[in-house]
């Protein structure tokens, strides 16, 4: 039974997926296993899989109908026989130090979930370095309700984004067995968006301890590249629908009321992720923006959100937001994010 059991989906990454398994055969620690998830590709990433997994006899190649990243997680997971589980994203990689960090934490503490940083590059370039805002440290179950679940379910600050809490699943570590004996499983991103907040959100609910380091030991390869290329269809639908299973998995275990402020607060980070969106899209009228900001400000769960959220500690720039967002200043919305974005951009920053 090897001790790390490494997941990445692949689909349609035949330029990247030989740099990831690469990053991950160069580590020092060797007591690991590759599962490639071959999703459906197109390209010849299923080929490429196979011949990785014929060289090296820890690395297993599978392949299936396409269902998405969340399914092909859930399949990997399925096929799993670690200790401890990781989720890398196949288009990204890993440090070299990456496995034996881990394992050297791990030996001792014996967590459920361990958290840990990541770099954020494009283009070849070293971009934003993140690690979570919790201090280092082994917390236990009750220092998991009280220190990281509420500004893991909102955050610390409504619009400030300089730090987070660094939800996404590829800088997490699990115990498998933790995962499995509370069924904990991915959503699929077809329905919400971010399933990665709420498998996260899942696992908090349960672990009975958790270890966070600030080690930068993955990634993160951002390759959009130009604001016309970012726009998600479907967004506010999909995190609407986010926020709504967040709300019922904090009903099902009896602390939604616990946890009420830190959750409307991330409802309303919610939404201006969604108006956002609908200022970036460069290619379509202001007009249709303008209407589909308007439909967002008038959602009953944006209007709950904003008079519930917590917004004692908001900087200036966030309690501009909160109140166009709460005046429903669509179009005034519209135009100052414009401002900015151009601006950014003669800057250099985007």
């Amino acid at each position: 039974m090897p001790y790390f059991s490494l997941i990445l989906p692949v689909y349609n990454v035949e330029k990247y997926v030989k740099r990831c398994v690469n990053s991950l055969l160069r580590q020092e620690y060797t007591d690991y296993e590759i599962i490639l998830v071959d999703d459906g590709s197109t390209d010849s990433s299923g080929s490429i899989c196979d011949k990785l997994a014929d060289k090296n006899n820890n690395i297993f190649a599978y392949h299936k109908e396409n269902g998405g990243l969340s399914d092909a997680r859930n399949y990997g997971m399925d096929r799993a026989k670690g200790n401890y589980i990781l989720f890398i994203d196949s288009d990204d990689w890993v440090d070299e130090k990456l496995l034996i960090s881990l394992h050297n934490h791990l030996n001792k503490s014996n967590v459920d979930i361990l958290k840990f940083g990541f770099q954020k590059m494009q283009e070849g370039n070293y971009k934003n370095t993140f690690f979570s805002y919790f201090n280092i440290g082994v917390y236990d179950r009750r220092q998991i309700e009280e220190t990281i679940l509420p500004y893991t379910i909102g955050p610390k600050r409504l619009f400030c984004y300089e730090q987070n809490a660094c939800k996404s699943v590829w800088s997490h570590v699990y115990s498998l067995n933790f995962l499995r004996e509370n069924n904990i499983r991915f959503v699929s991103e077809r329905e919400i968006l971010n399933e990665d907040y709420l498998f996260n959100l899942h696992t908090l609910l349960y672990a009975k301890s958790l270890e966070v380091t600030h080690y930068i030991l993955y990634y993160y390869d951002y390759r959009e590249g130009s604001l016309s290329k970012r726009y998600i269809t479907n967004e506010f639908e999909r995190k609407l629908k986010l926020h709504r299973e967040y709300k019922l998995l904090l009903e099902r275990n009896g602390l939604f009321e616990r946890y009420e402020t830190p959750y409307y607060s991330e409802c309303v980070d919610g939404f201006y992720a969604c108006i956002s969106n609908e200022c970036c899209c460069w290619n379509e009228t202001s007009k249709y923006a303008v209407q589909n900001i308007k439909k967002i400000l008038n959602c009953k769960e944006c209007e709950i959100s904003l008079l519930k959220c917590k917004r004692s500690n908001m900087n200036l720039k966030g309690k501009v937001i909160y109140w166009l967002m709460r005046l429903k200043f669509a179009y005034l919305m519209y135009i100052l994010y414009k401002i900015y974005a151009i601006s950014n951009i003669k800057k250099g920053q985007v």
